[in-house]
């Protein structure tokens, strides 16, 4: 029994390290992060809610410092068709964005945006976020988020 348990502790570590394609570099994963976050934000943006709807995981966690906590991909994407499609659109503030990598899972992703019209003319706010992505194979799905330190814009 003793020699059982390390050799079946080391099969299932092999089994999930064959599941899983190589890990990326740092570079590697800062731009299929950056990719995913404008592919994502451009369906945001533009109420392309089908498109929206499959980046986002099902047990969606989204923690917002004025509105609380709202869970699930459904809740999610009422928020948006309510809240976001036609008043105002996010844009990321160049040059704070850093990726971190979740070896095994996928990505942290951290940085500031501001919020501005629907046509970019004016932005008034901005605040801070964090994004957790799980890769799923060659998917990926935003499943946590943190957005908070919301104020009026200060650039």
């Amino acid at each position: 029994m003793s020699r059982l348990i390390p050799a079946l502790a080391a099969a299932l570590l092999l089994a999930s390290n064959a599941t899983w394609a190589a890990e990326p570099t740092r570079e590697e994963l800062s731009r299929q992060v950056e990719a995913l976050d404008k592919e994502f934000f451009d369906a945001f943006n533009n109420c392309k809610i089908e498109k929206l709807t499959g980046m986002v995981a099902e047990d969606l966690e989204f923690f917002h410092d004025k509105n609380g906590l709202m869970r699930s991909r459904q809740a999610f994407i009422k928020a948006v068709r309510n809240n976001v499609c036609g008043k105002f659109r996010r844009e990321p503030i160049a040059g704070t964005m850093v990726v971190y990598p979740l070896e095994k899972f996928g990505a942290i992703q951290m940085g500031d945006h501001k919020f501005c019209t629907p046509d970019g003319s004016r932005c008034e706010g901005q605040g801070k976020y964090v994004n957790v992505w799980q890769r799923k194979g060659e998917r990926w799905e935003m499943m946590r988020v943190l957005s908070y330190e919301h104020h009026p814009l200060t650039q």
